[in-house]
């Protein structure tokens, strides 16, 4: 990569993320990644920021490019980069997504733990089928109609509030949204592919609309608002569901939680960070 710079079940913890950006459960951590909270000696000892010179980049044989954890204030000097497949933003200070047009042939983008508010000016990247954006100041799910390749889209620790937007993104697979201010489930009639629904620490009090997810494999429910029991029969028709996370909902006071869970849904393997072993 180009660089700058059921018998009784048995019990076992495992880890339950592994997202490209940081799930931002703490929320001084995610504060400061957004710009909200400085460090005041890294303020005053920051280096002048310099423009990236794309002369002195070379592609490696996978065409990435990782520019990751530097001061970029905007996306810039990436024009001549067309066999571009993967690029990565993480952790810098860009507002804009802007200046990507010339890069058609994109699989991936990461834009990660930046200042980001707005989805925009993506409409040229028609081969992208992976986008990142968790850890940004996003309030709404917009400008997403023309990725119809689009495979997994990760918009984790934001600012929205409202399913929307995702109708045209038919072969959508992976969709996180976690730790955002989500009360409904909705929006997602056209996404029959999805096989990992993350809507994790959300303000949502009833699991709806998904029944018509029948690849569902992983749902990721913990941190909501969740009391009722009946709620779990939108996940039947997911016969191939293997994971799910209810904890920190007020069903996981029920002191039958992982027992009523395993009886309406046989199929799963895995609730919260344990596994059921059989």
């Amino acid at each position: 990569m180009a660089t700058l710079s059921v018998s009784e079940p048995q019990e076992m913890e495992v880890d339950r993320r592994g997202e490209s950006e940081e799930s931002g459960d703490d929320e001084t951590k995610r504060r400061s990644v957004n710009g909200e909270v400085e460090d005041p000696q890294r303020a005053s000892t920051a280096p002048e920021e310099l423009p990236v010179d794309m002369d002195t980049i070379t592609l490696d044989p996978n065409e990435e490019l990782d520019i990751s954890f530097n001061l970029l204030r905007k996306i810039e000097g990436l024009e001549r980069l067309t066999k571009l497949k993967k690029l990565f933003l993480l952790h810098n200070k860009i507002t804009n997504i802007a200046n990507l047009e010339n890069l058609t042939g994109l699989h991936m983008l990461e834009l990660g733990s930046n200042r980001i508010r707005i989805i925009e000016n993506l409409d040229a990247l028609a081969s992208l089928d992976s986008l990142f954006l968790g850890t940004n100041k996003i309030t709404q799910l917009q400008n997403l109609d023309g990725l119809h390749n689009l495979t997994v889209l990760s918009i984790q620790s934001n600012r929205i509030t409202k399913l929307e937007g995702l109708q045209n993104l038919g072969n959508l697979k992976e969709l996180y949204l976690s730790h955002n201010g989500i009360e409904v489930i909705e929006g997602l009639e056209n996404n029959k592919k999805l096989t990992t629904l993350d809507i994790a620490a959300n303000r949502i009090k009833k699991i709806e609309n998904i029944s018509h997810l029948t690849e569902l494999q992983e749902f990721w429910m913990n941190d909501n608002q969740i009391e009722n029991w009946s709620d779990l029969d939108e996940l039947k028709n997911a016969k191939g569901l293997e994971t799910v996370y209810l904890e920190r909902n007020p069903l996981q006071k029920d002191p039958q939680y992982r027992r009523k869970i395993m009886l309406a849904l046989p199929s799963v393997r895995q609730i919260d960070a344990t596994f059921i072993r059989f």
